[in-house]
């Protein structure tokens, strides 16, 4: 599993996991949730034969103070005939204004507990709708600038949610998750009906009280396919991510496809923090 696509699967967990205390705004709460991995499907020539791990995720901030996220997931593969085993183990770091403008992220990847490879990715807009000008420090620096349309991670995270409350059925949006250079995904969402009392919480993965009021709030199935920036329309998407997303923006019932294979995940753990509060 290359650099590109651990950090890709950052970007496809990432619209899972942010909250809205407030429906009319969509705004993102605080909270911090941790998912059990396992294969989901394995295709004979995608040369694993077994998969699991575990995803741990934390939000904090707000709207107008911005959003700082961490993210670690590890994964165990087992490969070939089941001879060889390999670790993965990927982290990651952000802030991103609250307006939307500004990404600072640095992420690392670990295989077999040896890093691998690490880098830092600072994009900064002068206003919404035009380009994002900054750098990607690693082995090198290299200057970047970024499609005036993409939008960043947590940006993207809002506009998704919204758009199910909104009641869209379908949404696109170009998205730049610092993965591969200055080039941006496209992200093509479908969103289903909205469903009442999802029920999508056990007990034994929070407090009874947490557990009762997800547990009260209607949620939509989503699927998120993205696809590369200039790609044609008839071109197979470089992946999808598929879930169940609650009134709230908390998701269960996780699913990413990478074609030869797919990881679902469970939700084993979820706490919501205090919210901050704009002065």
């Amino acid at each position: 599993m290359n650099r590109l696509l651990l950090t890709r699967t950052i970007s496809a967990l990432a619209p899972l996991f942010f909250t809205s205390t407030h429906l009319h705004a969509a705004s993102l709460a605080p909270h911090r949730a941790y998912y059990d991995l396992e294969a989901g499907r394995l295709d004979s020539n995608a040369g694993i034969a077994a998969i699991t791990g575990k995803l741990a995720y934390e939000i904090t901030g707000s709207d107008c103070g911005g959003y700082a996220v961490s993210y670690r997931i590890a994964n165990r593969y087992v490969q070939g005939e089941g001879t060889a085993t390999q670790t993965t183990d990927n982290q990651q770091t952000s802030f991103e204004s609250g307006d939307g403008l500004e990404l600072d992220l640095q992420q690392k990847n670990f295989l077999n507990t040896k890093l691998e490879n690490q880098s830092r990715v600072k994009v900064k807009k002068s206003k919404a709708g035009a380009p994002g000008v900054g750098e990607i420090v690693a082995a090198d620096t290299t200057q970047i600038k970024t499609d005036a349309k993409a939008v960043f991670p947590t940006d993207y995270q809002k506009r998704l949610l919204q758009a199910a409350i909104a009641g869209e059925v379908r949404h696109e949006a170009m998205v730049f998750e610092g993965s591969d250079g200055d080039k941006a995904l496209r992200a093509i969402a479908f969103i289903g009906a909205k469903k009442q009392l999802g029920n999508q919480v056990e007990q034994s993965e929070t407090d009874a009280e947490t557990a009762a009021l997800l547990n009260k709030l209607p949620y939509w199935g989503v699927t998120v396919s993205y696809y590369s920036a200039d790609g044609r329309g008839d071109d197979a998407p470089i992946y999808q991510a598929t879930f169940n997303m609650l009134e709230n923006g908390v998701s269960t019932n996780l699913l990413l496809d990478y074609g030869t294979y797919a990881l679902k995940g469970k939700l084993s753990k979820i706490e919501l923090l205090k919210p901050e509060t704009c002065n």
